[in-house]
């Protein structure tokens, strides 16, 4: 009778130490059998060797632009082949995706969603990895090993899937000073008067005498400014956790590239900042006592200058790049305001010209970025008011006379596009979209019109806001849902109206 054999391997141990190894194949890879990260790099000794043992398409993993040879200053990803291809990617926003999994462990909703994505040609997602209030980064530090093991999973999903993620690091920017003393209690940093002579990068010097939280107790806590001190105690937890998150996940094939913070660029040199200082929210556990709305604008400790944004961004690249020579570092900007340049040059509201807001590109997008990010939107704004005429961004149904003046976000894009390419950058357009409920042909209009901006000049990456959200503190009229009226903005079968898989069946590639 016929007769079916199953090979083994025999003479291997059990996986004493957890790593998916066990004793036998440790033995043939010169790991440790007794020791579940062997090289110490925050990854299991099995997780490395799949890495190590993946297609060529992983080697380099994500989006790097070269300096040289034919897709030289390009994205570029490596293909099965082994093969330099110069992308061009429509992806997603995911914004809560994973936050929805920090805060609830058994909410595994991320799993269809990136099975959907994958059904539907769509590659790759933006991702906040770390929490948006205080309150979202309990887990890490009161059970970093849970945090880890959620974000394992999530990271694994997407590689199960063929999903590319954008994690960006520090979407809200005055949280992380106000979970310093957080840091501090879980032993992640140190607070060191002199750490300026000290050897490790953990250490920092607390501001003297010390900050005081909302009931008047002295804390660790910093305030938004910290980001330009580069012995701060924000500067310290910015490169722990950047050296901790990119070790782990380095190897990893769904790494598509590193992002800094979420639209910094918005928050600097405001005429009047007062409105935009962040405020004491017990709920979210923002209990850093924040300066009275009286403090004259740039006294204040939380008033941001380019200058000290600028420092930030510069510190989190060197940091990234010590440890990944290859994929691209976004600073997760958006769009300049309209006034970008005065708000810089002048603190006033001046309109910037083209020449005017070109200069402030490279200061926004600074050494070690290889992009220049905007988010890209309908807004409501007129650029450019010495040209002929201004460059328009309004909504397809805004304004008292509609059609009396068009959007011109092919213009406005050509801009972004030529500017990058004047600092040797690349345009990453990180968000972009239409506000509505889905059932109008005004939002229809300004969707197919955005996105017809971007297919015609050619940007190469590019992100849609925003899938499967579920965030009740955001408005619904941006959740790009399955199931909803906006899928349409995913998939749809109307051959005049553009959607994400068809967009990337036509165009795509990666």
């Amino acid at each position: 009778s016929s007769r079916f054999w199953q090979l083994m391997a025999l003479g291997g141990a059990a996986d004493a130490d957890g790593d998916w190894l066990d004793a036998w194949e440790e033995q043939r890879l010169g790991s440790d059998p007794a020791n579940a990260d062997s090289d110490g790099d925050g990854t299991p000794d099995g997780k490395d060797f799949a890495y190590l043992a993946g297609p060529t398409v992983y080697s380099p993993a994500g989006l790097g632009i070269p300096a040289s040879g034919p897709h030289a200053g390009k994205l570029v990803r490596y293909n099965k082949e082994g093969a330099a291809v110069a992308v061009r990617v429509f992806g997603v926003n995911y914004y809560d995706g994973f936050l929805r999994y920090i805060k609830d462990g058994n909410d595994h909703s991320f799993v269809a969603g990136f099975q959907y994505l994958k059904e539907h040609n769509i590659p790759v997602a933006r991702v906040m990895i770390g929490g948006f209030w205080p309150a979202d980064w309990n887990l890490y530090f009161n059970n970093k090993t849970e945090y880890y093991r959620r974000l394992d999973d999530f990271v694994e999903q997407a590689e199960k899937n063929g999903i590319g993620l954008i994690p960006v690091l520090f979407w809200h920017i005055a949280t992380v000073g106000d979970v310093v003393q957080d840091a501090v209690e879980a032993g992640f940093i140190t607070p060191d008067a002199n750490a300026a002579a000290t050897a490790t990068a953990y250490d920092f010097v607390p501001p003297n005498p010390l900050n005081v939280d909302k009931d008047g107790a002295p804390t660790y806590d910093e305030y938004r400014k910290a980001l330009a001190r580069p012995t701060s105690g924000t500067c310290a937890l910015i490169t722990y956790v950047t050296e901790e998150v990119v070790n782990r996940y380095k190897g990893s094939p769904a790494i598509w590239s590193w992002e800094f913070s979420n639209e910094l660029n918005l928050s600097v040199d405001l005429p009047d900042p007062k409105p935009n200082r962040p405020t004491v929210l017990v709920q979210q556990k923002m209990n850093l006592a924040r300066d009275d709305s009286s403090v004259p604008p740039y006294q204040s400790e939380d008033d941001l200058k380019r200058a000290d944004v600028q420092a930030a961004k510069e510190h989190f690249a060197a940091t990234v790049r010590a440890l990944d020579p290859w994929r691209f570092i976004s600073s997760g900007d958006s769009r300049q305001r309209p006034a970008a340049y005065n708000n810089w040059q002048t603190q006033t509201w001046g309109l910037s010209t083209r020449a005017q807001l070109a200069q402030v590109l490279p200061i926004d997008n600074p050494a070690g970025y290889g992009t220049v990010s905007i988010h890209f939107y309908a807004n409501e704004e007129t650029y450019f008011p010495a040209s002929d005429p201004p460059v328009v961004t309004l909504n397809f149904e805004s304004g008292t006379n509609p059609g009396s003046e068009l959007p011109d976000y092919k213009n406005f894009l050509n801009f972004y596009m030529g500017g990058s390419a004047a600092i040797s950058k690349i345009l990453f357009v990180g968000e972009w979209g239409a506000k509505g409920n889905g059932t109008t042909q005004a939002e229809k209009d300004t969707f197919h019109s955005l996105m017809q901006a971007l297919i015609d000049e050619e940007v190469q990456l590019s992100l849609l806001w925003t899938f499967d959200n579920r965030n009740t503190q955001q408005t619904t009229q941006w959740w790009v849902n399955p199931g909803t009226a906006k899928e349409y903005q995913l998939t749809n079968s109307d051959p005049n109206l553009w959607d994400l898989e068809q967009v990337n069946k036509t165009y795509g590639k990666w």
